[in-house]
């Protein structure tokens, strides 16, 4: 089922820092931004609301390579937290030509966070990922190491949606057991097109192990003009939930925020 809704523009900005050495075999590189929305595998993570973003990454002349990376976001999805998300990840590239492969790791922290629920499983997240790039596409696998997000039978393994007279179902739920294998395969590619600009293609499959209700697909379609020092752009992107979902009420109560799909316009800085 496909939902879709129109949303204004986006202001991001991000800044590069220069390598410290124009001779040293390790870089340091780092970036800030402001955006309206910040979405993650298509989904709102803000409850459409905007973000401050920030990171640094360190990369050697080997391939290997660490990061940091933040963002605010909804205390509303990741209660009883800060609002903030902190991702840490490391990894190795190689690259030969046209031809690249990726190997790395991804920790999704979400200081103090928990389900209302006791023990209160958190929503920090493990992943590792292989990567592959040819010319101007690129392709991603993740596979979640934990509980994706923490969804276990705990946390929403008793959702079971609502009936037709509109009280709460006790049949037919969403699913039970962990998360953990979950993944997500990432397609993207790239095009030099008129004016400047340049079109990015993305399509996403999130797979939720053991709760199929819950996988879904998602999508952009986005223009990109570099003035500068400035990159203005603008998005086409949603997600395409399984038709059952929405008709239950599954789909309103997704762990990572609102489904449908939103024109999104934004503007980056680069030095």
């Amino acid at each position: 089922m496909m939902r879709a809704r129109l949303i204004t523009s986006t202001i991001a900005g991000v800044v590069a820092v220069p390598a410290m050495l124009a001779q040293s075999p390790h870089t340091l590189s780092g970036n800030v931004a402001l955006v309206g929305d910040y979405r993650f595998r298509g989904l709102s993570q803000t409850y459409t609301q905007p973000a401050i973003q920030g990171g640094v990454d360190y990369a050697a002349a080997t391939g290997a390579y660490l990061g940091a990376w933040g963002s605010n976001v909804s205390g509303n999805q990741f209660l009883n937290g800060g609002s903030l998300e902190l991702d840490l990840y490391g990894g190795y590239r190689w690259a030969v030509g046209k031809v690249g492969l990726d190997l790395g790791m991804q920790y999704y922290w979400y200081p103090r966070a928990r389900y209302n629920i006791d023990p209160g499983d958190r929503y920090n997240t493990a992943e590792v990922y292989v990567g592959g790039r040819y010319d101007q596409f690129t392709v991603k696998y993740s596979h979640a190491l934990t509980n994706l997000f923490g969804m276990n039978t705990r946390t929403i393994g008793g959702y079971c949606g609502i009936g037709a007279d509109g009280t709460a179902a006790t049949t037919d739920c969403l699913g039970t057991g962990g998360s953990k294998g979950s993944s997500y395969v990432d397609l993207n590619a790239a095009f030099n097109v008129v004016f400047g600009m340049s079109l990015a293609l993305h399509y996403g499959r999130q797979y939720v192990r053991r709760y199929d209700r819950l996988s879904y697909a998602d999508y952009k379609i986005g223009l990109t003009r570099a003035f500068g020092a400035a990159t203005l752009g603008a998005a086409l992107l949603g997600t395409v939930l399984p038709v059952h979902a929405d008709d239950r009420g599954i789909a309103r109560n997704r762990k990572r925020g609102q489904a449908g799909h939103r024109l999104v316009g934004e503007q980056s800085v680069l030095t």
